[in-house]
């Protein structure tokens, strides 16, 4: 059992190692999800360390959630290591960090997703024979403008119903929506104010395109996925049945399979797939192929491959690929410790998340999002969560 000490120690550490990272432009704190706590004043990503690792020793599992707690801790000392220069191992660094072990996706797989995605695009008007892929890329394209009213609308008119259909109607989600300019690879991006209180980002920069679709699959992701997620970790915290230290979450450790897995699965449960338009079901198949395209190219380029090579896989496999962005994004997947893990995640994830839903039936399959969006644990925990559901 960890104690009230040592759990407040946790959470002054990573405080203080947030703030302590703050001028190199590295987050280490994602959602904090209880009160405000002081940080320990370090002066050094070497102080952080040894603090992390004396922590993570004195940590002895009891149950799964302490067991994901000790895993928390060994990703950071990765995450830390890595931030200080050390090369680890791509396959090493990955399942540290996420809980699960990198694996290439069969072609089969990717080919037939590919089908499914011409499929989906065909659903919505598109005829290759008479109309080029340009033509109908520009035909979907939506402006700022039209996005921004996209959200508007749909934050109202689909959300609250994807949350009742989930179970979760009881819950109250308030959250500031704020327009950014950010040269990422990301559309939407939710995080918590100094305060505590929810943000959800959309990103307008010039380099992310918005199609048709997008809108209502990222807004179910980001809020019946994510905001949904923390407040019920705020509210388990509260009730004391969840440890304090949960609250304070990062992108560097196991919890971002279940994370990004649960909130891109809402958008597969029968009664959601009824409210989405033929568009969000077309993004919803791009999202899916294009993310298990980039898991491979991911292992790939961390394997040595010639990033030229990888990224001519990507060119000839993903339509919607664009090359000068594609060739950052490989570059970044590669070279930076933030992303080498995490941007890895979503395609593993998704996959992963297919395999075990999509032989549940739809009651089950909520039951299985409800009980993985109401804790952390680790992949394989709620690998069988969902192999007992299937047996019953």
């Amino acid at each position: 059992m960890i104690d009230t000490q040592t759990t407040e120690e946790m959470i002054t550490v990573y405080t203080g190692w947030d703030e302590l990272e703050k001028p190199n432009k590295v987050d280490v704190i994602d959602f904090y999800l209880i009160p405000r706590r002081k940080g320990v004043k370090f002066t050094s990503r070497e102080q952080v360390l040894e603090r992390l690792k004396d922590l993570h020793s004195r940590i002895k599992p009891t149950n799964n959630e302490e067991e994901f707690i000790k895993a928390k801790l060994n990703t950071s000392i990765y995450f830390l290591r890595a931030l200080m220069g050390e090369k680890i191992p791509f396959p090493e660094y990955v399942q540290n960090i996420t809980g699960v072990k990198s694996q290439l996706i069969p072609e089969k797989v990717i080919q037939r997703h590919k089908e499914l995605l011409e499929e989906s695009m065909k659903a919505v008007g598109y005829r290759p024979k008479t109309e080029t892929f340009d033509d109908f890329y520009k035909r979907i394209h939506i402006t700022r403008e039209e996005a921004i009213e996209e959200v508007n609308l749909y934050q109202k008119a689909l959300i609250p119903k994807v949350k009742q259909i989930l179970g979760f109607n009881n819950l109250r989600l308030k959250y500031d929506f704020e327009q950014v300019e950010e040269d990422d690879y990301w559309g939407f991006w939710t995080s918590t104010r100094p305060d505590g209180s929810f943000l959800l980002r959309g990103n307008f920069h010039p380099v992310i395109k918005w199609r048709n679709g997008d809108i209502e699959r990222i807004l179910i992701h980001e809020i019946d996925g994510h905001f949904i997620h923390g407040e019920n970790l705020k509210t388990g915290i509260a009730r004391g049945e969840i440890n304090p230290f949960i609250g304070v979450t990062t992108t560097q450790d196991p919890h971002t399979f279940s994370g990004e897995g649960s909130a891109n699965s809402i958008a597969y449960l029968p009664e959601v797939e009824k409210l989405l338009s033929e568009y969000a079901l077309m993004s919803r198949q791009r999202v899916l192929t294009q993310g298990y395209i980039k898991n491979n190219a991911h292992i790939w380029v961390n394997e040595g491959k010639d990033i030229e090579d990888v990224l001519e896989y990507v060119l000839v496999n993903d339509l919607f690929a664009d090359k000068e962005r594609d060739i950052g994004d490989l570059e970044r997947r590669k070279n930076n410790p933030a992303r080498r893990a995490y941007q890895y995640v979503y395609g593993i994830s998704d996959y992963i998340h297919r395999q075990l839903i999509d032989r549940l039936s739809p009651e089950k399959q909520k039951e299985f999002l409800r009980y993985e969006m109401k804790r952390y644990e680790m992949p394989e925990r709620l690998i069988e969560f969902a192999n007992r559901l299937f047996l019953e």
